[in-house]
């Protein structure tokens, strides 16, 4: 069969037509998708990545928040200057964080330095702004850095321990302990044991403060408020009580007391006399007539005591109703029955109390070497 001439020429015509409309389409589509794959790509996070990091290798650490996650007891000026510092001339990368889950927020870890001198230097987290849709599935963004977590290598200060009773304050680079440095429950002191039968004593209490930078100035001040010194043993100031000079009144008494003491172990006074000086259940009683009832022969018969080199020292005071004192003194006395003289030495620290509108012995504790 023969085809037409005006038919063959509308089928040439056509073909070219739909050829060149084919190919425009082609070339129209192909454009389309070049150029959204190419803002696709030009979106991709990495890309701000490498400005930011182009600006830390440059010095700039303005866009890092140096007051969070710091200690309350150092400036954040010292971190900055430190960390600064830390990155001076490195070369500086990234890599994705571990923990990085959210598309629109990327999180990347930061580091400074190369090989066994790498150090990890900050956690930066992208924020995704602008967000457009692209082709239905894919999606195009501007980044801005969210935030920026520096990470710190602390020095030889990175924690420091305090402990002290609960009547004084400690102070880290000038700034007092407070509850939320407090480790563990308040200690009792043993010495106290048997005055807190009777009133209230003062606790051992802990701080710990960590996450320092840089070494710190420590300072302890007792009740008062005064200053006091402190041993430093690795990483740990401790403190306990400091003896003061002692009151004429509180030192007179003190004396007397002592020496009425003695004199029951002397047989030269009698318990009831000095019942009124202690608590009326105090353990002290039974340990006195145990003493009466079986060594009180080897003084007896003495003749008339001689007291020398009596002192006082060490008055503390640790509440209103509550303070030691230490007392010593020389006791000689000739025994005629033996025909020799002895030195008794008294050397004690008296805890006193208030009880009852007046100040007795809750507790004596000897602090003569065994």
């Amino acid at each position: 069969m023969r085809i037409k001439k005006s038919t063959l020429r509308f089928l040439i015509v056509y073909v070219l037509l739909a050829a060149a409309f084919i190919g425009f389409w082609i070339f129209l589509i192909n454009g389309v998708i070049r150029k959204d794959m190419d803002n696709f790509e030009a979106a991709q996070p990495a890309h701000k990545m490498d400005e930011f990091v182009k600006v830390i290798e440059c010095g700039d650490i303005s866009s890092m928040d140096f007051a969070q996650g710091t200690s309350r007891f150092e400036a954040p000026d010292i971190y900055k200057n430190t960390f600064a510092e830390a990155i001076s001339g490195k070369k500086i990368t990234y890599k994705e964080s571990e923990t990085s889950y959210d598309a629109l927020a990327p999180v990347y870890e930061l580091y400074a330095g190369e090989g066994d001198s790498e150090l990890h230097i900050a956690t930066v987290q992208l924020q995704a702004v602008n967000v457009k849709p692209l082709m239905y599935i894919l999606t195009t963004q501007d980044w801005e850095v969210g935030s920026v977590t520096p990470i710190y290598e602390a020095g030889t200060g990175q924690e420091v321990r305090v402990e002290i009773p609960d009547t004084y304050t400690a102070y880290v680079n000038g700034i007092q302990l407070e509850a939320g440095e407090l480790d563990g429950e308040p200690e009792n002191y043993k010495e106290f044991e048997i005055v807190a039968q009777y009133v209230d004593v003062p606790k051992k209490v802990k701080y710990k403060v960590s996450g320092l930078l840089m070494d710190p100035t420590v300072e302890i001040r007792d009740a008062s408020g005064t200053p006091v010194a402190y041993d430093l043993i690795g990483n740990v100031y401790s403190a306990s009580f400091t003896g003061s000079e002692v009151p004429e009144d509180i030192a007179q008494s003190a004396i007397k007391n002592a020496k009425d003491i003695s004199a029951i172990y002397a047989g030269d006074r009698t318990l009831n006399s000095m019942r009124e000086v202690f608590p009326e259940d105090s353990y002290l009683i039974p340990l006195f007539q145990s003493y009466i009832d079986h060594d009180l022969w080897m003084y007896s018969g003495h003749a008339e005591p001689k007291y020398s080199d009596e002192a006082t020292s060490d008055y503390i005071r640790y509440n209103d109703n509550f303070y030691s004192v230490v007392v010593y003194f020389n006791k000689t006395m000739y025994l005629p029955k033996r025909d020799m003289t002895v030195t008794v030495t008294t050397h004690n620290t008296y805890y006193y109390i208030y009880q009852n509108e007046k100040w007795i012995i809750a507790d004596m504790i000897s602090m003569n070497e065994e």
